[in-house]
Formats: structure tokens, C-alpha cells, sequence
């Protein structure tokens, strides 16, 4: 009697794990997309998966927090759009508080390198900001209402990406 019982526990378990599979990667689930700003003034993906590592030692995901960066020219070129394999592999992000889970699961993290508090954003990397949005929103079917800066965004408590951060052109501009 035991061994019918073990046997269906470990179909279960297999079962619960495909399933964790198949929501971990699913790629159809976007329905928002979070603007950063990374507070720094260089930035590499390299760069940032070892902040990551440092801020969040016991993360089993080794991937930056977000699904792209925007380069200022320095690290990555003015303008160029990187990413690494959480990109890739469509895996949640870690791009906001614990008050917006829902962000981080279903919400594309974007992180312009720079700091916008201090400085202004750099056209091209604004431009190429602009055009990845665009990209992603009509890829995934994501109205502009459902785009926001991390800072906008309801319950996070944070200035990014920062008072230099042009949002309401912003909004218009990915709106057209």
C-alpha cells in the first residue's frame, strides 16, 4: 500500500515542478514595464550582475534585476540596448519592492545607466529608451497606462529614475 502512495507523491511532485517550469518561463505574461535608473554613472552587464551579487548574496537567479539596460557611453555605448539571460529566458524580474510583486513577475524592468537625479538623460539613450518601449509594447500588448517609472509606480518609496527623468515626455512619446 505504501508504494502506490510514494509513487503518486513523486508524480505529484514532478507535476508541481513542471508547472513551476512552465511559469517561470512563460513569455506571454508581460503586462507592464518599470523604468530604473541605476544611480551610477557606469554600468556593463558584468557590472551590474556583481552589485546584484553583492546586495543580494543568497539570489539563486545570477542575472542583473533587470530585463534590459541602456547604455550613457560609459561601460556599455551611448544608446545600446543589453541584456542578459533573464531577458532572455523571459524570468521575472527583481526590479521593484516586495509592495509589487505582481511588477517584478509580470513587469519588464528597463535601467537607463546614469544618474537622473543629478544629471539629464542623454538623448540617444532616451531615444533608444523610447524605441525599446515601443518595441515591447506592442510585442506583449502593453498599453501605456501599464508603463510607469519605479518611483510612479503605486507603494515604492524611491526617486528612480530620478527628478532629471523627462516622464511626462516620456509618456507622450511612447504613446504615439
Amino acid at each position: 500500500m505504501k508504494k502506490p502512495i510514494k509513487k503518486r507523491l513523486c508524480y505529484i511532485a514532478i507535476a508541481l515542478v513542471l508547472i513551476a517550469a512552465a511559469i517561470i518561463y512563460w513569455p506571454n505574461r508581460w503586462h507592464y514595464i518599470v523604468i530604473h535608473h541605476s544611480a551610477g554613472n557606469y554600468g556593463t552587464i558584468e557590472f551590474l550582475q556583481d552589485v546584484h551579487r553583492q546586495r543580494q548574496a543568497g539570489d539563486p537567479i545570477d542575472a542583473i534585476p533587470y530585463h534590459y539596460v541602456i547604455g550613457n557611453g560609459n561601460g556599455l555605448d551611448m544608446g545600446e540596448v543589453a541584456s542578459d539571460w533573464r531577458q532572455e529566458n523571459h524570468i521575472w524580474g527583481t526590479h521593484v519592492s516586495s509592495n509589487n510583486r505582481d511588477r517584478n513577475f509580470r513587469g519588464i524592468g528597463i535601467c537607463l545607466i546614469g544618474n537622473y537625479e543629478k544629471n539629464t538623460v542623454p538623448k540617444a539613450q532616451y531615444d533608444a529608451l523610447v524605441t525599446l518601449t515601443r518595441e515591447l509594447m506592442a510585442k506583449y500588448n502593453i498599453p501605456p497606462e501599464r508603463v510607469s517609472g519605479h518611483g510612479y509606480t503605486d507603494g515604492e518609496s524611491t526617486k528612480c529614475p530620478g527628478k532629471n527623468f523627462p516622464m511626462a515626455s516620456f509618456m507622450k512619446d511612447i504613446a504615439r
